[in-house]
């Protein structure tokens, strides 16, 4: 029996692969990328959001690895029940940034103030609706997609694979960066401060570097 026959005869069965056809569609290795490529930025900003709020660590922890999982679910045993959950679940963390973005969350160390919008979130969000727009789409239309078996598909996915890759990279090591100059910036001006309250003074050298020296009294250069 072929997959749509099977489909609609059990709106929540295995979609693909058949044992008829147990090819992986481009549809599910497009989902799958775009999940995982989710899942991996969330990873990387996990740390930072656990020194900020304990409970917003632990939200991105799990939304983090429910991704992941769902990308693995999406190749190995899709099925109309997975590809809702993604749609749903993706669909609600997008929502949240973009409450966090707006009105500001109920909760935090900021609870109420909208926060600023990176290009790392902003990326994720976007990987978030892709997948929501390719479930949507794949749950509506309800027929099976092209497989991988040609090379200009195989060609396509790789592509798509390494575009994902290289901008989860760019977006979060770009934020690590930039929160990096940031500590940078604060330590230099409490480094100047404390300087200045030492009796020390900054002096900008040729280089665009500083150095600090000791402020002499008017009394010890005339002795």
């Amino acid at each position: 029996m072929s997959a749509i026959a099977r489909t609609s005869a059990d709106p929540m069965g295995v979609i693909a692969p058949t044992s008829a056809d147990p090819s992986i569609s481009v549809a599910q290795s497009s989902l799958a990328a775009l999940s995982m490529a989710a899942a991996a930025i969330h990873f990387a900003v996990m740390g930072e959001h656990f020194a900020e709020y304990v409970p917003f660590g632990v939200f991105f922890s799990v939304v983090a690895w429910l991704q992941a999982s769902w990308a693995v679910g999406v190749i190995v045993l899709p099925s109309r029940r997975l590809l809702l959950v993604g749609l749903v679940g993706n669909a609600l963390v997008a929502l949240v940034w973009l409450a966090s973005r707006t009105a500001g969350l109920p909760i935090g160390p900021e609870a109420g103030a909208p926060e600023p919008a990176s290009f790392v979130d902003v990326l994720s969000t976007i990987l978030e609706v892709a997948i929501v727009v390719g479930t949507a789409t794949l749950l509506l239309r309800g027929r099976p997609t092209p497989s991988v078996r040609r090379l200009r598909v195989w060609l396509g996915l790789a592509g798509l694979v390494v575009t994902l890759a290289m901008l989860t990279t760019w977006s979060v090591a770009a934020g690590a960066t930039s929160e990096g100059e940031q500590g940078m910036d604060h330590g230099v001006h409490d480094g100047a401060a404390s300087a200045e309250r030492a009796g020390f003074a900054r002096v900008k050298l040729g280089n665009g570097g500083w150095h600090v020296q000791p402020l002499v009294a008017a009394s010890d250069a005339i002795d």
